[in-house]
């Protein structure tokens, strides 16, 4: 496979800042694949029609039409069209010092890369970020933020994870520790110590400055991963209750009580995203 029908624009104009466009791109609809590859920078694609899959280590997700999907920064990711029906997509690649916060804001990590927005206005700002590269014209580096941002609030608004961006170094610091360890079974006591802080002090103090309880907090991360997956897998429901850091039986009662269905039930409910072998 190649990279015929793929055309690239690049940036001159960025410079060192919070977030900065790197280039952006558009991938017709032909044979194609790229990686395993590692960036420095951080990339998100959307799905103009077609499919295709995604790749990063072990797990794999398969890709459909307005598909957002996101390749973490300095991570390994490989990604291909269908020969069927290969895929058609924008994309924009970003550097920044807050590339990273952004990114968790919006729900998005190796482990949750991607994720379904049927959004015209999704679609147009993509466009309009390759359009003003094309142009090569540096009066269009604020337009082409605007639109980047513009993309950041469509992916934060279509997750239900509470922003972390709002709070204090320590309740972001608690936040970043159980979503990196959630899938390990770690509990409140965990985050605490992790913390260097007394059990009652530290719950007292995340949910003073969230309005949560970081228990609760912490199965909200389990829920929406859970959900995430019942939707874009085909994982056994035992499989995504250890990927959660739970027991079957407990992540079934606990994704029961937090969506009124049971995670069967939800899954029929939902439009099926990937097929996972």
């Amino acid at each position: 496979m190649g990279n015929t029908g793929n055309t690239t624009v690049f940036n001159n104009f960025y410079d060192t800042s919070d977030i900065a466009v790197i280039n952006a791109g558009y991938q017709k609809k032909v044979d194609h694949s790229f990686g395993p590859y590692t960036n420095n920078y951080h990339v998100l694609q959307y799905i103009l029609d077609g499919q295709g899959t995604l790749r990063i280590g072990s797990n794999e997700w398969h890709l459909t039409k307005n598909t957002l999907f996101y390749l973490p920064a300095n991570t390994a990711c490989k990604y291909y069209a269908d020969l069927k029906d290969p895929y058609e997509y924008y994309w924009v690649s970003f550097i920044g010092n807050k590339a990273d916060s952004i990114m968790q804001n919006c729900g998005f990590s190796h482990r949750t890369p991607l994720r379904v927005i049927d959004s015209p206005e999704l679609r147009k700002l993509f466009m309009r970020i390759f359009k003003n590269l094309h142009s090569n014209q540096s009066d269009y580096t604020y337009r082409i933020l605007s639109d980047l941002y513009g993309i950041f609030a469509c992916a934060a608004e279509s997750s239900d994870m509470p922003l972390a961006e709002n709070y204090s170094a320590f309740v972001q610091s608690a936040i970043a520790y159980m979503n990196a360890n959630y899938e390990n079974g770690i509990n409140v006591r965990d985050v605490s110590s992790h913390m260097y802080m007394n059990f009652t002090y530290f719950s007292e103090q995340f949910t003073r400055g969230t309005g949560i309880n970081p228990s609760k907090y912490l199965m909200g991360i389990r829920m929406t991963n859970g959900a995430l997956l019942l939707k874009t897998t085909d994982l056994k429901v035992s499989e995504i209750a250890l990927r959660v850091g739970m027991t079957p039986l407990a992540f079934t009662n606990a994704f029961k009580k937090h969506y009124r269905y049971t995670p069967k039930e939800y899954r029929g409910r939902s439009e099926k995203t990937v097929d996972n072998n």
